[in-house]
């Protein structure tokens, strides 16, 4: 009986590290709410607007937020110009003047390695 309780107690921390593991990052929530607020002001149903179809980077332990939409294989470029967030208080904020590139940018992220990064949904693994 003792080596069954004990063997139950053991699958329970298993399982519980297990779901730990599988529920997301950290950074899902604010992703989610800047691209939504991206979609609401482009007005515009287009569905390459998705986080799915979406190359995402976060810094700062998720001060800004920047992404940019991949655009369909018969386009000249690979991805629309990049948008940038800033956490303001509880909100996120787009930023004015950041380039639509995603280089040298006045805050030097893109001299930055990315807290967390995906691309088409999947987390990147990062280079320390």
């Amino acid at each position: 009986m003792f080596i069954l309780k004990n063997l139950l107690i053991f699958l329970s921390l298993i399982m519980m590290i297990v779901l730990t593991a599988c529920g997301g990052n950290k950074y899902d929530g604010a992703i989610d709410d800047v691209i939504n607020q991206y979609k609401e002001k482009q007005n515009d149903s287009d569905p390459i607007y998705r986080r799915d179809n979406a190359l995402i980077r976060v810094y700062d332990e998720g001060k800004y937020i920047q992404f940019a939409f991949y655009l369909p294989k018969d386009s000249f470029r690979e991805l629309t110009s990049y948008t940038y967030y800033e956490k303001v208080g509880d909100k996120y904020q787009e930023m004015d003047g950041m380039p639509m590139n995603g280089e040298n940018d006045r805050l030097g992220l893109s001299k930055k390695t990315p807290d967390y990064e995906e691309a088409k949904g999947e987390e990147t693994k990062l280079e320390e």
